[in-house]
């Protein structure tokens, strides 16, 4: 038996998640420092252009990790969707709808409250189209770092269900970084990845969970005046007040995800995910893909 290749001839798993994880963690770390060099890090809240420096070196290194696997080892990306943006779309207006009755649940139950702001409506578009742009790097990224090409080779040295499970507990370990996080901010945010890595078996593609992770962030943010993990919110079409301290109802300074009812959320999304229909992308799966790959020499 090969110590580098599996019964069926590919290169075994691990050594294909060991490279993209070595030129990830290599890309954002390189790219993170010599922006802090230059001054580009640091910011108050999410009104600030720089907020951009904080996130493109996340995506800086999904792409080049994917990019540079996927030359190696022609491993399935989970991008290989004729229907992109239609996923991206679909993954977008759920976000959408999950964050908002993560939301607005609590403020009617009285334990928090939504107040329209009093910023004029064009001062707040523009905010809202800023926000949108620096935001969006991080969840892209993320879904590509997470759930990505590493999560594909992930499914076939592990199984779906190991893969979801181990993904989910990577991503919430990471966000144990952020500020004000918490051991049970970071489960719940675990529970998010374990949301996102089914609705990737699922569909067999990462672009819905792309839509998804994006309008999350930026609903919480922008739309309802929530920390986005930690993150203090900046201009938004809500001015969101909650208790300071974690609890059923309030995520405290770190956000929603801290907070028992957004558990109760996640739960309900992950429960509908694992009853969806199972399938691969578009005109292609991901057996195709793998098949359709030339031999390493």
């Amino acid at each position: 038996m090969s110590l580098l290749r599996d019964a069926e001839g590919r290169v075994r798993a691990p050594y294909v998640v060991g490279v993209f994880t070595l030129v990830a963690v290599v890309t954002e770390g390189v790219s993170t420092f010599l922006l802090g060099v230059l001054g580009f890090l640091g910011f108050g809240n999410l009104d600030s252009p720089r907020v951009i420096f904080s996130t493109a070196p996340t995506l800086a290194a999904g792409v080049a990790a994917t990019l540079v696997a996927w030359l190696i080892f022609r491993e399935p990306t989970g991008l290989a969707e004729p229907q992109f943006l239609r996923r991206l779309g679909q993954g977008f207006a759920v976000g959408a709808v999950a964050l908002t009755v993560a939301c607005v649940v609590p403020a009617l139950a009285g334990a928090t409250s939504l107040t329209l702001t009093s910023r004029s409506a064009g001062a707040v578009a523009g905010i809202g189209v800023l926000q949108l742009i620096t935001l969006a790097p991080a969840a892209i990224g993320e879904e590509l770092l997470i759930r990505g090409l590493g999560f594909q080779a992930l499914r076939r040295g592990m199984g779906d269900a190991a893969a979801v499970v181990f993904s989910g507990l990577v991503f919430g370990g990471l966000h144990l970084f952020n500020p004000g996080a918490t051991w049970l901010a970071s489960l719940e945010v675990a529970l998010v990845g374990f949301w996102f890595g089914a609705l990737t078996v699922r569909t067999g593609s990462v672009w819905l969970a792309m839509g998804l992770h994006s309008a999350w962030n930026f609903f919480e943010g922008f739309v309802f005046g929530q920390p986005v993990s930690g993150t203090a919110p900046g201009t938004s079409i809500f001015v969101g007040h909650a208790p300071a301290e974690p609890g059923f109802w309030s995520g405290g300074a770190f956000g929603p995800e801290a907070a028992g009812w957004t558990a109760v959320v996640l739960v309900a999304g992950l429960a509908v995910t694992l009853l969806w229909p199972r399938s691969p992308p578009a005109g292609r799966s991901l057996d195709a893909a793998r098949d359709e790959r030339p031999p390493l020499t």
